[in-house]
């Protein structure tokens, strides 16, 4: 996110009022490059934070999507093309 202009654009929001959207003030990233560009942190923290924060709401995906009815897990490879994995669907939503 960093590497793709994460602290620029969050520059360009906040003089566009992104401090004042509650909303988007909670998502991952913004707050944190938020608090850095008022000086409450390095950019090496910032950064550091980010990644905590985004492993930590990960963390809490996994946990609800283990509590679903009937998951069952798909490891997809980066080779698989999307016409084998919509396959693979097709034939679950046919049993």
């Amino acid at each position: 996110m960093f590497q793709q202009g994460l602290v620029e654009e969050t520059g360009r929001l906040l003089e566009r009022g992104l401090a004042e959207n509650k909303t988007a003030m909670q998502s991952l990233g913004y707050r944190q490059v938020v608090e850095h560009l008022r000086g409450e942190r390095s950019l090496a923290e910032t950064i550091e934070l980010v990644k905590i924060r985004t492993r930590q709401f990960a963390k809490r995906q996994m946990t609800w999507f283990r509590r679903q009815l009937n998951l069952e897990w798909v490891e997809l490879q980066t080779e698989d093309s999307p016409s084998a994995v919509a396959a693979l669907v097709k034939t679950w939503l046919t049993d």
